[in-house]
């Protein structure tokens, strides 16, 4: 179980002091306090309160400025983020529908004794809890598609491929392209030396790390913490900032997190570490396609061919696609082309060709392909991969692999 992430938010000293002493003495509760009044908040406090699971804000509804900028506030709430406002106890109530109104999920009195305010936290915080765990428990819980996307050599291109397919899963809709069809996230695995973050201009929350450095079992309220969404809804968990042994992270760790990730998301996209490592088994376990990066080169070809050989040895029926990057489908395939599909004895059904203009134009904006090059070779490769992925793996029909 996760810690519940509380942002109190008062430029009143004594308020501050005294509510976040009982805040402090909560179980399971992580502090962060922004000395500021609500209306004085700026963009970076703002998309803060947005990154909690519960907003305490001191405020004085009499204020118009104050109730302009909580309607600021609540509007760029995350999904499942809950605000209280701390406010005079002897409010008029047509005070209080204005902040009810303004999206306040609750006005607590203040002063108010201290074992009280602890348990109006608490019930929210629980309620939040129950919330968030049914919201993906039951009928409501997606049947998640599981894509491995795993490099065979250094420099092939896999996270290009992994950032951009996952963005094209979305199947956004409409004429502008901006109504997601599927819930997707894109996790990076690549504990050492994930760029995911760095591909999309994603700082990252430190999930990952936390999760290699504390002996728990990821969550649904742990994940909602964790992750950031761009601007298009993709869900991302962002690889470590800092260095991280491969083995800090344990398979049972990991089987929690991507069994949990399919009940939320219809697309589970990993970009695969370069090692292979003991807490890779349960991911194989869940996959439904496990896509292996390559080119038609000698050397990838045979690096492709023994990475083969270890993830079949103990997943016989692992599902694997080979997705040729840097080279654009030929109209008649050449001699070492037939050659290298028979030294895998699999086709070649997807090619994406090489176009490093479009690639560094797409990093250098932190935005997905679809988004700055859309018209680019290297984008339409991606496009169809992922078409195809879609059709092979439709969203809420995922089947258990013998």
């Amino acid at each position: 179980m996760s810690n519940s992430s509380i942002l109190l938010i008062s430029a009143d000293e004594d308020i501050a002091k005294s509510v976040g002493g009982v805040l402090e003495g909560l179980e399971g509760v992580k502090l962060s306090r922004e000395s500021s009044s609500v209306s004085k908040l700026n963009g970076t406090a703002v998309r803060m309160a947005a990154d909690h699971n519960v907003v305490i804000f001191a405020t004085d509804p009499s204020n118009a400025a104050d109730l302009s900028a909580i309607e600021v506030l609540t509007e760029q709430r995350g999904p499942d983020t809950v605000y209280l406002a701390l406010t005079d106890g002897d409010l008029p109530l047509s005070k209080v529908r204005a902040l009810s109104r303004s999206g306040v999920d609750d006005v607590l009195p203040y002063p108010m004794p201290d074992s009280e305010l602890a348990e109006q936290v608490n019930t929210w915080i629980e309620k939040r809890r129950a919330a968030l765990v049914e919201k993906y428990s039951g009928d409501k819980a997606a049947k998640g598609r599981v894509i491995a996307v795993q490099q065979a050599r250094g420099g092939i291109g896999a996270t290009t491929v992994a950032v951009n397919l996952a963005d094209q899963l979305l199947d956004r809709k409409g004429a502008f392209k901006k109504e997601a069809s599927n819930r997707v996230i894109l996790v990076d695995m690549d504990l050492q030396f994930g760029t995911v973050g760095d591909f999309l201009d994603i700082e990252g929350k430190g999930g990952l790390m936390q999760l290699a450095s504390e002996s728990f079992l990821p969550d649904v309220e742990w994940i909602e913490q964790s992750i950031d969404r761009t601007p298009n809804g993709l869900a991302v968990l962002s690889a470590p900032s800092s260095f991280v042994p491969l083995e800090a992270m344990q398979p049972q760790q990991v089987e929690a997190l991507v069994q949990t990730l399919k009940t939320m998301f219809d697309y589970v996209v990993i970009d695969m570490p370069r090692a292979l490592v003991t807490w890779l088994e349960p991911i194989l376990t869940e996959c439904d396609q496990f896509m292996i990066v390559t080119d038609t080169s000698v050397p990838s070809i045979r690096a492709t061919r023994r990475l083969m050989d270890f993830v079949l040895a103990d997943n016989v029926e692992l599902p694997i696609e080979i997705v040729i990057n840097h080279e654009k489908k030929p109209m008649f395939k050449a001699e070492h082309h037939k050659e290298a599909s028979r030294a895998l004895d699999m086709p070649f059904n997807h090619w994406i060709a090489h176009d490093p203009k479009a690639a560094r134009q797409a990093v250098d904006y932190g935005k997905p392909l679809s988004e700055v090059a859309a018209r680019s070779e290297i984008a339409k490769g991606i496009a169809a991969l992922a078409k195809a992925t879609l059709q092979a793996l439709p969203k809420d029909q995922a089947k258990a692999r013998v």
